[in-house]
Formats: structure tokens, C-alpha cells, sequence
């Protein structure tokens, strides 16, 4: 079964176009170097400063393993002096999916 992966941050409001920005070049960088990622989406909702990104990975284990990669550490970082709280990361079973194509 795929796994989902919501990875929640939690953002200074006058940091948060950067970030978002950081966030947006990470899951691209992410996105095309790792095959396992099958879809990555980043939402924002600006007046609660807060900023998520949503992957979806083929197994439990290539999601874990992701955390390591050396382009989301980079991320973590640059990230971590503009959040006002801990990121938030969740694992979810992935139930369905419908898309139009």
C-alpha cells in the first residue's frame, strides 16, 4: 500500500513567501531525483502562516528513507530560523485517489 506523507510547518508571517518558495524548489529537486515519489503537493494558507507539503510514496520504507535525503535536510535548515513551532510529519495509508485525467 502507498504511503502519504503531510509534512506541516508552521511559518513566521513575514517569512512565509520564502519559504513557500524553498518549500515549492525542494519538492521539484525532491520530486525528480527520487522515482519512488509518485505525486508531491504543496498547499499554503497564508493567513494562518502555515505551509504543507503532501508526497506519496510507493511504501513505508522509501518514506522513511526520505527524511535522510540530503535535499529535504538542506530544506529542514534553511527552513527551521523562520518556524514558530515543530513541523508536524504524519504517515497515512493511502485509501483512494481520483483524478481526471
Amino acid at each position: 500500500m502507498s504511503t502519504v506523507i503531510e509534512y506541516t510547518m508552521f511559518v513566521r508571517p513575514e517569512a512565509y513567501d520564502d519559504v513557500l518558495a524553498a518549500y515549492i524548489e525542494f519538492a521539484d529537486e525532491f520530486g525528480i531525483a527520487n522515482p519512488t515519489e509518485d505525486l508531491i503537493l504543496v498547499t499554503g494558507d497564508r493567513d494562518g502562516s502555515v505551509i504543507r507539503g503532501i508526497g506519496i510514496f510507493e511504501s513505508d520504507l522509501e518514506a522513511e528513507e526520505a527524511v535522510d535525503e540530503s535535499v529535504f535536510v538542506r530544506f529542514r535548515e534553511l527552513a527551521e530560523p523562520h518556524l514558530t513551532e515543530e513541523p508536524i510529519r504524519e504517515a497515512l495509508d493511502l485509501v483512494h485517489i481520483f483524478a481526471k485525467e
